[in-house]
């Protein structure tokens, strides 16, 4: 065969911030969301090319933001905080995976990664969805503080898609640290208004017509209020975690167990 080949160099960045903890600093949560969409593509029936990614993941982006300046405003917490932005999701998790290979702070002194990665817009719900049920014990953090809001925890409804290895989460959770995702495509929220009915038609409305899609930019439409609390339950996480000394573990018919345990020595 002889084929041609056109080879572009291309240089993108991670964008990390750390609230350093008061008396172990060295132990470190991580929130994180990735902020590259997908750009220009073809022209839809407006003419517009550019593919925003309000959503996906600008919303998430936001969520970190905000936890963030909440975080700084409130009283320091024991261990540190990592916010980070990846670059490169939609390219194959490019970012997350380029820092899990090189990371700034040691893998086995992480304690947990929480990753926002499209947020539901469609209002308060009942529960919230649990991406990859039976991996570790955060699991039971976020049923603690779902139960606090007065929700429950829902295991995702399309498994199939397999949204647990395909966000950046799954760059360090290959390397053993345990992670949390809430990602809005996983499963039809049960909507104060409307039910499970409601938000399944979400997710379709969404991946039908805005997923990667010119149309996934801002809209009044939006309802807010379910994301928000989605990002409060890892605001509320992370705040426990981070005056705790109790390490997150994988549970026992995870993958990803044994490579966590290997670094028990380390971090120790």
């Amino acid at each position: 065969a002889d084929l041609s080949v056109k080879l572009e160099t291309i240089e993108s960045s991670n964008v990390l911030a750390k609230l350093p903890g008061t008396s172990r600093p060295d132990e470190v949560l991580m929130v994180t969301s990735h902020w590259d969409a997908y750009g220009h593509g073809e022209p839809d029936a407006e003419g517009r090319t550019v593919r925003p990614g309000a959503n996906d993941d600008a919303l998430g982006t936001a969520g970190v933001l905000e936890i963030a300046r909440v975080l700084v405003a409130g009283k320091p917490l024991q261990r540190s905080v990592v916010f980070a932005a990846w670059t490169a999701e939609e390219s194959g998790l490019l970012g997350s995976e380029a820092y899990a290979n090189d990371p700034i702070y040691p893998l086995e002194k992480t304690v947990a990664n929480l990753t926002l990665d499209i947020l539901q817009t469609a209002g308060p719900a009942h529960d919230v969805i649990l991406v990859g049920e039976g991996q570790s014990d955060l699991e039971d953090d976020l049923a603690r503080a779902a139960s606090a809001q007065g929700r429950t925890v829902t295991p995702e409804s399309l498994p199939e898609n397999g949204l647990f290895f395909r966000a950046d989460h799954f760059s360090v959770a290959q390397r053993g640290v345990p992670v949390l995702l809430i990602m809005g495509i996983a499963g039809g929220a049960d909507l104060v208004e409307g039910g499970r009915a409601a938000g399944d038609q979400w997710i379709a409305d969404y991946i039908d017509n805005c997923y990667h899609q010119t149309c996934d930019e801002w809209s009044a439409d939006w309802d807010l209020r379910g994301a928000a609390e989605d990002i409060e339950l890892f605001r509320t996480i992370i705040e426990d975690l981070g005056n705790s000394t109790r390490w997150p573990q994988w549970k026992s018919g995870s993958e990803f167990k044994a490579i966590r345990d290997k670094s028990e020595d380390a971090r120790l």
